[in-house]
């Protein structure tokens, strides 16, 4: 798409209709509706991965059916178009969301058009943007989240949509609706906490343990898909990059300065183009490995790429046998032309183009047989021409990249182990391809070299994004300028940065309590550790800053938090109960506390569920134990309120206030006492004493 695109913008002196109307003719002239590979507006599925680097993304196909037709593409049986007038709506609204550049954006707003379509009817109204209201919108959700766990995110969609249409002026009533799906994001996106107080960590470092183990398939790989996967992952560890960064490299990538070796590369999100220099001689000589293996394989395939796109429509003959154009052929003469290497394995040869009526006993075409059957040009033709890539001639567009001077440009089927390569037929790696690869349930690089991870006995998986964090976090770990760190990743912002540094924040703790002023990151206070710093700062004359260290200075990390409890004076008070104590801190954005704290919370909701059913089935003594539960469950909730709360910025540590009553081991060792006892007064002087101190 070129050219500058004017949003539309609804006229509030106008009616919702006729804004809704010049909002779809708007739609309907955007510039990818006309031209070159246009989308066809009329018909019922867009194809979107033409114009994405993630051509193996099923999302990037639309299909505006109904919502109990889900899983259905538009010509599949059963399936049923969503309802007109309210289609031509749908279109626009997902016209829209192209225009947004995110490339999931479009998917999640056809599913969500998809319940507000199905609200409608069981309301019994037609679908209607401009009658659109909250009660509509609530009812998409639960239906939604009685379809869906939601991980797409359809309730945040749907206020998006929502406040698209009334900031538009295409609904009747003013809508200022918000989802009461109980989802919560922290600020940095890697956790969602769910109604059940489950959560799901997105682990966005990879072990040490699976980096060496896929460097160890590297060493060796130098054919099919162990050498294309681990070289990508070569060049992924040479410099934070994007998967669609380095699948957009061409041949020409590799360069020299002053002795220096490094790559040149094209920033996928506004960045400057840059060369990435070589940290040390040894990744120079691995990266230098990793793209002569691609350039080696892909050779036919670029060769081929090359002569398709000077020869739309035609078939590739390679040297040797031009004299065949149009001619019958031979089992034996496409292969060659194909540039088969070894035999079909999961299918034959008559099912990909058509045999003829006629054979040959020509020894100089048989192969060696005394007689083989003649297949027609044409159709190997047709076979071939309509199995090129996606987009082709192009590898990306954005770039003008041709496939002929990709580095991922490589023969068809290199990634599939099961089925013969043919050389001399092009594809293009994709970022679909990279993480199957690395994170299929079956049939990645670790399944095949049988790779586990020691601690779940299973075969590895690996994102596509954990290496560009990983070097991230490295370079954070260095103390390196923002600024370089920034540019070394290809970001436009420095603030950005902050969301691929994962050293934990008991390291900064650490430091400041050693380093004060001098260490790399202040530490703040939030809470009531807050208020002991500002009370000890007072009363031992001493700054804030130095009273804060000698508060963080024995802190241990432990399961549930951080706890700052100096166990040289005395040992730990509490019996198991972090929660329940003043001394356990929680730092904002660590992920790890965040989830923890969201499994505790069902933990302890679970067991107040419990005991309010035992007490209504009359079970004794069950009071005790649901005050306890209860006090435990406020006191997460508590933790996940502040841990949530986007206020508080990341890195902060985080207290509660001490318990109402501070059950510890000399509380317990007495209660136990106290029970053993006559009851001759003893024990009523027993429990004033536990009153005024504080304990029980």
């Amino acid at each position: 798409m070129s050219g500058v695109v004017v949003s539309f913008v609804g006229r509030p002196e106008k009616t919702a209709r006729e804004n809704l109307a010049g909002f779809i003719e708007h739609a309907r002239a955007l510039p990818f509706f006309s031209g070159e590979n246009a989308l066809p507006w009329d018909a019922l599925t867009w194809d979107l991965r033409e114009r994405s680097k993630s051509r193996g993304n099923r999302s990037l196909v639309l299909h505006f059916v109904a919502f109990d037709s889900a899983g259905r593409g538009a010509g599949k049986s059963g399936a049923v178009a969503i309802g007109k007038p309210f289609l031509e709506t749908a279109k626009a609204l997902v016209a829209n969301a192209i225009l947004s550049g995110q490339v999931s954006r479009p998917y999640r707003w056809l599913l969500a058009l998809r319940a507000v379509d199905k609200a409608f009817r069981e309301i019994g109204d037609e679908a209607d943007l401009v009658a659109l209201t909250p009660a509509v919108l609530d009812k998409a959700v639960s239906l939604i989240r009685a379809e869906h766990d939601d991980k797409n995110g359809l309730a945040s969609s749907l206020e998006q949509i929502a406040g698209f249409a009334a900031a538009k002026h295409l609904t009747s009533v003013h809508l200022a609706w918000k989802s009461s799906a109980p989802t919560v994001r922290d600020q940095r996106r890697s956790i969602q906490v769910r109604e059940d107080g489950s959560s799901n960590v997105i682990e966005k470092l990879p072990h040490l343990k699976c980096v060496l183990d896929l460097a160890s398939v590297f060493l060796g790989a130098e054919t099919g898909a162990d050498a294309v996967t681990t070289a990508w992952f070569a060049l992924a560890m040479f410099a934070p990059s994007r998967v669609s960064e380095i699948l957009a490299l061409p041949v020409g990538c590799e360069t020299e300065m002053a002795g220096v070796y490094g790559i040149s590369w094209r920033p996928a999100k506004g960045g400057e183009p840059l060369t990435k220099f070589a940290t040390t001689l040894e990744w120079a000589d691995v990266a230098r490995t990793a793209i002569r293996r691609l350039k080696a394989i892909g050779e036919p395939a670029r060769r081929a790429a090359a002569w398709y796109a000077s020869n739309p429509g035609k078939l590739y003959l390679p040297p040797g046998y031009e004299h065949l154009r149009d001619q019958p052929l031979t089992q034996p003469e496409v292969y060659a032309i194909l540039g088969v290497q070894g035999e079909f394995n999961n299918y034959a040869l008559s099912r990909i183009i058509e045999p003829t009526e006629h054979c040959t006993t020509d020894p100089a075409r048989t192969g060696g047989r005394v007689w083989t059957r003649l297949y027609d040009f044409g159709s190997l033709q047709t076979y071939v021409v309509e199995h090129l890539p996606l987009g082709f001639p192009y590898a990306d567009r954005k770039f003008d990249l041709m496939a002929e001077d990709a580095l991922f440009c490589v023969p068809r089927h290199t990634m599939r182990g099961n089925v013969a390569v043919q050389a001399n037929v092009p594809d293009l790696i994709d970022p679909g391809r990279i993480y199957k690869d690395l994170n299929h349930p079956s049939s990645t690089v670790f399944v095949r070299h049988g790779l586990l991870n020691p601690e779940t006995g299973q075969p590895w998986t690996l994102t596509s994004h954990q290496p560009r964090h990983l070097l991230n976090t490295l370079a954070q770990s260095k103390h390196l300028s923002q600024a370089l760190i920034a540019f070394w990743s290809g970001r436009k912002r420095v603030d950005q940065n902050s969301w691929y540094d994962h050293i934990p924040h008991e390291v900064f703790i650490e430091l400041y309590a050693a380093m004060g002023g001098d260490a790399p990151r202040a530490v703040k206070a939030a809470g009531p550790l807050a208020d002991k710093v500002a009370a000890r700062a007072g009363k031992e004359m001493i700054s804030g800053e130095d009273a804060l260290r000698l508060e963080v200075g024995s802190v241990i990390s432990t399961r549930y938090g951080l706890c700052r409890h100096n166990y040289s004076l005395t040992p730990c008070p509490k019996d198991k109960n972090c929660i329940g104590c003043g001394e356990n801190s929680f730092i904002k954005g660590d992920e790890r506390h965040l989830s923890e704290i969201c499994v505790q919370l069902a933990v302890s909701e679970r067991a107040v569920a419990n005991c309010i059913a035992a007490i209504e089935e009359d079970e004794p003594g069950v009071d005790p134990w649901l005050e306890k539960h209860r006090e435990a469950a406020s006191r997460w909730a508590l933790a996940l309120r502040l841990m949530t709360d986007p206020v508080v910025e990341d890195g902060v540590l985080i207290t509660l206030p001490p318990p109402k009553v501070s059950q510890t081991k000399t509380g317990l060792a007495a209660a136990i006492r106290s029970a053993e006892l006559p009851s001759d007064g003893g024990a009523d002087d027993l429990a004033a004493f536990m009153r005024i101190t504080g304990e029980g």
